[in-house]
């Protein structure tokens, strides 16, 4: 069995500690009879007027020093206090950080995927985007239903067929979007085998669909161009020859390796074209089948190009312009197929927008993702946080899709209706108000007591002023997670994919370092996958490092940091983990009164997670609970009861550590937005990642995968759930 001792006399005060609500009780004095003998009435009746003007002075002296009573009800209750998605929004009001696939359909519309939301908009005539596909939900997809009611696995590249078909790449599958009836069905699962041949699809980086209906794609698995004819179901390798290494010009295609093939394109007369990670574009010449460079050296470049000039993008248009997207340069190159003339096409290197209606060559185009060409040959851009188009004709650029910003631009908005991305953690501050870290907005942001959200810390450009303390509105953050509210209400969190601790002045004006972990790398992925957290006592900080493995310990004297559990990551960044000795991905974290660490440990989609107790004193690690799908956030709700998110089961659960039962105190298992105004047990969640608990008993959980903010009033009973 495991101990938990007394709170320390500042526990409330933690933003993931315990917390419990106070019942402040006081004698009533009722309709009492008693029996007295006869001349004694007088002197009672002054005795209860006494006692009473006693009560009175009293509770007068202390009213000032009580907090109101909270009566905990009998049923919990679940409700959305921050984020939403909204269904039609302009398309340039529409923020969003980056996008994961881009395509345009035969009558103009746009389609755009974000992975992190699980969603594919579309940007319609009426330049509105909508969603398109996915419900939000990060699972495979259902077939046979409207496309915006199932779930999808991570979308990624898209492609639309001339029938105005939409192909959507997902983790598990390549799933098609049917024109005529919005009805979503399954392609092919991914890996891919062709029944009687040896060739297979293991996974798809880009695809086309080709002018004779087949689809073009590259299989970063397997180092090679592939073809695939939907008709006969059939694959066909184009060019690579299974090996890794560098692309060989003037040799049979598929005699040479590839060294990670990424963009392909088709042109009108089935010329395939395709980019690795060099500085070239490839093609595969009609007539011997053999590869060709196609420069993309601009005439004024001297020198030889290099991993800046890899390209991040490539497309054809009917007109035969090669297009290539440059994302390090920031600018988009022109190449007339026939002539072979290279020029700038957009961009001017710089970073930071500088205006719509000017000459595409003349503006800024920030790290240039997908570029297409739509029915009427205008060129679409995907950049930073904007969809762009370049006009044919005048060679005018305006923005498509975007705000240029991922979510917000910091002005004040109604909690409710504000968009979030990733929003790793969620800790109330003791005047009411709560504080985000909206993970890939780059911002922490708080949620006034009045229903407001602001930005309060982020909004700089990473590029031009990196890791730098400053004004708390122009510093640039980079995935913000861990939030800690000292017992004066500071604000501290963890910053820069979790190497950083910052530190919130209290006017909210500036923020400064206050400690950097020595990790030298970062995690890329299209979901967060881990939230880092951040807490502390009297004399450390604590802060989770899921990528790298461990936890580090920071001194609040010195800002000294240490190794404190876990094995420190090799020099990829990559986690040693293994046995009690070494931590998987540690995320969530929390102390009890004796010092003892508490932490979520566990893989992302891991069926072996666990909750471990590492002992203050001599740091020996033992387990709590295991055999948790990705435990992620902690808080003690009680200085017996430690509660948790599991957010592999979409749920959060308490453990009392005294009699190790559980219960779930919300989420049905099954991932979904439903249940507001409801049981929270009764409601859906999707990946909830940090939790904390208000000084009144509430419960805050970050709804990551439902980009929300849900807060739970804890009930004496559990719920029943009716389907």
């Amino acid at each position: 069995m495991i101990c938990v001792a007394n709170p320390p006399s500042d526990w409330r005060s933690r933003s993931v500690g315990y917390v419990a609500s106070t019942a402040y009780q006081s004698e009533r004095l009722g309709n009492a009879f008693v029996r007295r003998p006869e001349g004694a009435l007088e002197k009672f009746r002054e005795s209860i007027l006494r006692v009473c003007f006693f009560l009175f002075v009293c509770f007068s002296l202390s009213a000032p020093l009580a907090k109101p009573q909270t009566t905990q009800p009998s049923a919990s209750s679940i409700e959305t206090i921050a984020g939403g998605e909204p269904t039609s929004v302009p398309g340039v009001d529409f923020g969003f950080a980056s996008v994961s696939g881009l395509a345009a359909d035969t009558d103009g519309s746009i389609y755009f995927s974000i992975q992190a939301k699980s969603r594919v908009y579309r940007l319609g005539l009426d330049a509105k985007v909508t969603v398109f596909a996915g419900n939000g939900v990060r699972e495979k997809n259902v077939d046979g239903v409207s496309a915006g009611s199932s779930p999808i696995l991570d979308p990624r590249t898209l492609a639309v067929d001339i029938a105005g078909n939409l192909y959507i790449v997902c983790a598990n599958a390549l799933v098609r979007v049917d024109r005529k009836t919005g009805l979503l069905s399954t392609v092919f699962s991914i890996p891919y085998s062709q029944p009687g041949s040896p060739d297979s699809i293991l996974d798809i980086i880009d695809m086309v669909v080709g002018p004779d209906g087949n689809l073009y794609f590259s299989d970063g698995a397997d180092h090679r161009i592939k073809t695939y004819s939907f008709s006969s179901e059939s694959v066909s390798i184009l060019a690579g020859n299974g090996m890794r290494g560098p692309t060989q010009p003037g040799v049979p295609a598929i005699s040479s390796p590839l060294r990670h093939p990424q963009a392909v394109a088709v042109g009108s007369d089935g010329t395939i074209y395709f980019s690795t990670l060099e500085p070239y574009v490839f093609c595969i010449t009609p007539q011997d089948g053999k590869l060709q460079v196609v420069n993309i050296g601009l005439p004024e470049q001297q020198t030889p190009l290099g991993e800046y000039d890899i390209p991040s993008y490539i497309s054809v248009d009917e007109q035969g312009h090669l297009f290539v997207a440059q994302s390090n340069r920031s600018r988009v190159l022109r190449i007339v197929l026939k002539t072979g003339v290279v020029s700038t096409y957009a961009g001017t290197g710089a970073h930071g927008f500088n205006g719509d209606d000017i000459k595409a060559d003349r503006s800024n185009v920030t790290g240039p993702s997908y570029v297409l060409s739509d029915p009427a040959g205008n060129l679409i851009i995907a950049e930073n946080s904007r969809i762009r188009s370049v006009d044919s004709s005048t060679r005018l650029i305006s923005t498509r899709v975007g705000n240029g910003y991922a979510v917000t631009d910091g002005a004040p908005t109604v909690a409710r209706d504000a968009k979030l991305w990733e929003p790793a953690d969620a800790t109330p501050a003791a005047d009411g108000s709560v504080y985000i870290s909206s993970s890939f907005d780059n911002r922490l942001m708080r949620l006034d007591r009045n229903g407001e959200l602001i930005t309060v810390a982020g909004g700089g450009e990473f590029v031009r002023i990196g890791t730098q303390p400053g004004s708390s509105t122009e510093v640039a953050l980079t995935n913000p997670q861990g939030i800690w509210l000292d017992k004066n209400n500071e604000v501290f969190f963890s910053d820069d994919d979790n190497r950083i601790i910052r530190h919130l002045s209290p006017d909210g004006g500036k923020v400064t370092n206050f400690a950097t972990t020595p990790k030298d790398f970062h995690s890329f992925s299209g979901i967060l996958q881990y939230a880092g957290a951040l807490i502390a006592d009297e004399n450390y900080f604590y802060l989770s490092d899921p990528n790298g493995g461990c936890v580090w310990r920071t001194s609040r004297s010195d800002g000294t940091v240490e190794l404190y559990v876990g094995t420190a990551p090799d020099r990829h960044g990559r986690a040693r983990g293994g046995g009690l000795a070494g931590l998987a991905a540690p995320s969530g974290l929390a102390l009890d009164s004796a010092g003892n660490l508490y932490i979520a440990d566990g893989y992302f989609e891991g069926k072996n997670g666990r909750i471990l107790r590492v002992d203050g004193a001599t740091r020996s690690i033992t387990t709590v609970l295991s055999n948790l799908r990705q435990p992620s956030g902690l808080a003690f709700q009680s200085p017996e009861v430690l509660c948790f998110s599991e957010s592999g089961t979409h749920q959060v659960r308490c453990m009392n550590l005294e009699s190790h039962t559980v219960k779930v105190v919300a989420g049905t298992g099954e991932a979904g937005y439903s249940g507001d105004g409801g049981p929270a047990e009764c409601a859906q969640l999707n990946r909830p990642f940090g939790i904390s608990f208000g000084e009144n008993g509430d419960l805050y959980i970050a709804d990551t995968g439902n980009q929300r903010i849900r807060r739970v009033r804890m009930g004496l009973t559990a719920a029943r759930c009716h389907p």
